[in-house]
């Protein structure tokens, strides 16, 4: 017969596959738990409408001919009675006031305002 090897005093063979069995088993089955969950958050989100699209719907303009007719009249001409730039106002309220707004109007904003017409 072949000799054995020499046997672990503090863990013989047996035993130490028998408490291996138990903590492979323990992590596998968490590993494949965080992947069904991780698989169904996933799925999850891509079933749900994001927020641009469940408050819009998917047709539409963000900033229609009437929205943007009222941010003109809201913000375009207080900045330009306030002789406001791009980031300053001459008057301290003139910007917290048009940077609340710009912040309501939001898509609006990207279309700007026309150049003030002289009279």
């Amino acid at each position: 017969a072949p000799p054995r090897p020499p046997a672990d005093r503090h863990h013989p063979p047996n035993t130490l596959r028998m408490t291996m069995t138990p903590i492979a088993s323990v992590a596998t089955l968490a590993l494949t738990l965080l992947a069904f969950a991780d698989g169904t958050v996933l799925r999850n989100r891509a079933q749900q409408p994001g927020t641009a699209t469940a408050m819009a719907g998917l047709e539409g303009e963000a900033c229609d001919q009437e929205e943007y007719s009222r941010y003109k009249t809201i913000v375009c001409e207080v900045e330009h009675a306030c002789g406001c730039s791009e980031t300053v106002c001459e008057l301290d309220w003139c910007s917290t006031y048009v940077h609340e707004w710009k912040k309501e109007f939001g898509a609006c904003t990207l279309k700007g305002c026309a150049p003030p017409q002289e009279s």
